[in-house]
């Protein structure tokens, strides 16, 4: 491995540990946002174009939420750049893997539960980019950084919805 996919591969590592410290803090999107940056300069070096797409849909949601635009907002941009995203897929001939589609509704999930702090959906959105992310790694190794994290976003999720009911 070259040393300069080890310098990234890091960066993306960091990313996702920054993220995942945003799920024990009470105000959680300047983490999200920091990793989500992080892993998106790590998705742009390996040219990962669904987690690319991922990154920015994010941050675009969590931006929205630390600039204070209310919740319908937060929600609506991300589930707008969803379907922009398949659009995108689907002219360029390259929807035709269920798992992808499956990987684009995790998005908008994922946004969706972080935007109303809904655990069901967040464990969705996470379970979904996680099954997309770890089929994915069979040809980009990388993608495992996503499949992990996300991983321990379901199982955190998953925790706080059969311990706390929430």
């Amino acid at each position: 491995m070259l040393k300069k996919e080890v310098v990234f591969l890091s960066i993306g590592i960091l990313g996702a540990f920054i993220s995942l410290i945003g799920l024990t803090q009470s105000f959680a999107a300047i983490f999200y946002v920091i990793g989500s940056t992080l892993l998106l300069i790590t998705a742009i070096y390996f040219k990962l174009f669904y987690f690319i797409a991922l990154e920015i849909i994010l941050a675009a949601g969590h931006g929205a939420k630390l600039l204070g635009i209310g919740s319908i907002v937060q929600a609506a941009i991300p589930i707008l750049l969803c379907i922009q995203l398949l659009v995108f897929y689907f002219l360029s001939g390259q929807l035709s893997n269920i798992l992808l589609i499956i990987g684009i509704v995790g998005i908008a999930a994922l946004s969706i539960g972080l935007s109303y702090e809904d655990q069901r959906v967040f464990f969705l959105g996470s379970t979904a980019i996680a099954i997309f992310a770890y089929s994915y790694s069979y040809k980009k190794p990388p993608a495992l950084i996503w499949a992990i994290m996300n991983t321990i976003f379901a199982l955190t999720a998953l925790i706080r919805i059969i311990f706390f009911h929430n």
